[in-house]
């Protein structure tokens, strides 16, 4: 059951974003510990159980919903197709690991009512928080994510961030168990259904909100189309297995000059902004002088070009690193700045414990030995000529940004190659979640993507124009204007913390109320007075 409730609950992420089978999946959960906890006494048996159903929750969840990354092993069948299974079973097994020990720690804390809930959201938080940072961190497809499609109360993710929203979806999805609960606590059916009101109340009350702020930002973007900042994004649609072949470099440099170089429709005022994807070109521009000089010959008139590419540095021992890098590149071809991809995918760009590993056979799927380097920080670009800009390399951009930029960028750069995964639901969901970065900061983002999916995202998180997946052309839009800053810019993660605070404050208090012990069926004293078992 815990299977299948969580297989359910991956269909509110993208494509599908059938927010809906939260309410089941949740409220499911629920009840599935309340049937095991009241079975069972002590502390190590109801975590045992508790660990087991949110494990078999998470496993049901992450499995449909990251199947895509086999597509990446297919590629080069012949060398990782053997992985595939410890890719589609063991991420997700790894995954699970921090569910089943957060409702593993709910199962030892368990009560009857409405606080149960409070207990389950807030401890599903902490793990979610977790998995985001232990380990170089994976967030994908936070349980926040999926009501992602409701653009009003997507909003609040601009107080509290992605893993504060996770916490309140969790709370609003499982709210219903608590009308039809398995624990009995004596209580009418007005009496059970209150909670679930209250917070029916509150999601509206923040679903109204949200649009209002969006409404008032609606206005600011019809005042501002007369200065805004016009944008060429270029979606050439390069196979991966043909994007590094050399015999295929000539026609890919032309394709991207080509589709650069195509008239406008309406020509701008201002000098656009040219933006391509992911290590674009497949070869080190910044070493090739010619090539610069070519690629900045076919740019429309003084435009500056924000690219994807693969950047050398040779340190004074003559030891090279290479970069996943985004660089600038203004009109006299020099580069005049780069953001170095600070977060690398790993067995991707890197073979975690290398030393292991490698001698097993095991290596990274980009073939670059040793692997490359990472960046050492995150920062606000300012150039002449481009708005102040932050920079995010593919993987980088399911990462909240969860400290405070020095200075706030005036718009967010992300450029990634979703080619690995061919038509599945991995570019879908990247999108979904690069959305969020423009929520939380209060800043539209540009989006280029090799295969797709391309798009121009307003401060609010939501896609003003976009090119298909699989679909080649170039993008022609106008920046949107940032809203003003944000409370998660100021103060990052802080309200997510408080709001975690806020939920143990509620169930601490509540615990030491007897109406919300649970009876124990073994005949020995309620579970709420249970200490040091």
């Amino acid at each position: 059951m815990a299977l299948l409730a969580g297989g359910l609950a991956s269909l509110s992420l993208p494509p599908y974003d059938f927010w809906p089978v939260l309410f089941v999946s949740y409220s499911t959960l629920v009840w599935l510990l309340d049937c095991s906890v009241q079975s069972r006494t002590g502390m190590r048996r109801r975590f045992v159980v508790g660990f087991a159903v949110g494990w078999c929750f998470a496993f049901g969840y992450f499995v449909p919903s990251l199947w895509w990354i086999s597509e990446a092993f297919w590629l080069e069948p012949e060398k990782f197709a053997a992985l595939i299974p410890f890719a589609v079973g063991g991420l997700p097994a790894y995954l699970s690991l921090y569910w089943g020990l957060a409702v593993g720690a709910a199962a030892m804390l368990w009560v009857t009512g409405w606080p149960r809930i409070v207990l389950l959201s807030g401890l599903i938080g902490a793990g979610e928080w977790l998995r985001g940072h232990l380990l170089t961190g994976f967030p994908w497809n936070l349980p926040g994510y999926g009501a992602g499609s409701l653009d009003g109360f997507s909003q609040i993710a601009s107080l509290i961030g992605i893993y504060g929203m996770t916490v309140i979806v969790i709370l609003a999805a499982a709210a219903p168990a608590v009308v039809w609960g398995v624990s009995k606590t004596g209580a009418g059916l007005p009496a059970r259904a209150a909670f679930p009101a209250v917070i029916a109340a509150a999601v509206i009350a923040v679903h109204l909100w949200g649009n209002n702020r969006i409404a008032a930002y609606d206005v600011t973007l019809q005042g501002s189309s007369a200065d805004a900042v016009p944008v060429r994004i270029v979606q050439p649609n390069i196979s991966q297995k043909d994007k590094w072949d050399p015999g295929h470099a000539g026609r890919i440099i032309d394709t991207y000059l080509n589709l650069t170089g195509s008239p406008f429709n309406n020509p701008p005022r201002l000098p656009p902004i040219v933006v391509w994807p992911e290590s674009a070109l497949p070869r080190l521009i910044g070493e090739e002088d010619a090539l610069r000089a070519r690629v900045m010959a076919g740019m429309p008139s003084r435009s500056q070009l924000l690219t994807g590419g693969l950047h050398r540095v040779v340190d004074d021992a003559g030891k090279a690193s290479i970069f996943n890098s985004l660089l600038a590149i203004p009109a006299d071809g020099q580069i005049a700045a780069r953001h170095d991809k600070v977060r690398l995918v790993p067995f991707g760009e890197f073979l975690p414990f290398q030393w292991l590993l490698e001698p097993l056979g095991i290596r990274q799927i980009v073939n670059l030995p040793p692997g490359f380097s990472a960046g050492h920080e995150d920062r606000v670009i300012k150039l002449d000529g481009l708005p102040a800009f932050a920079g995010f390399i593919c993987y980088e951009a399911v990462f909240p940004r969860s400290r405070p930029y020095a200075s706030r960028p005036e718009m967010l750069v992300n450029v990634t190659n979703d080619a690995w995964f061919g038509t599945s639901g991995g570019p879908h969901q990247h999108l979904g979640q690069a959305r969020f970065r423009s929520i939380e900061q209060g800043v539209p983002m540009i989006r280029a993507a090799n295969t797709g999916i391309s798009a121009m995202i307003d401060s609010a998180g939501r896609v003003r124009a976009m090119l298909g997946l699989g679909e080649v052309g170039h993008l022609d839009a106008v920046m949107p204007v940032v809203m003003a800053e944000t409370p998660y810019a100021v103060m990052g993660d802080i309200g997510f913390l408080g709001l975690l605070l806020l939920a143990a404050c509620v169930y601490l208090i509540c615990r030491r109320t007897k109406m919300f012990r649970i009876p124990d069926v073994s005949g020995n004293r309620p579970h709420g007075e249970i200490t040091g078992r």
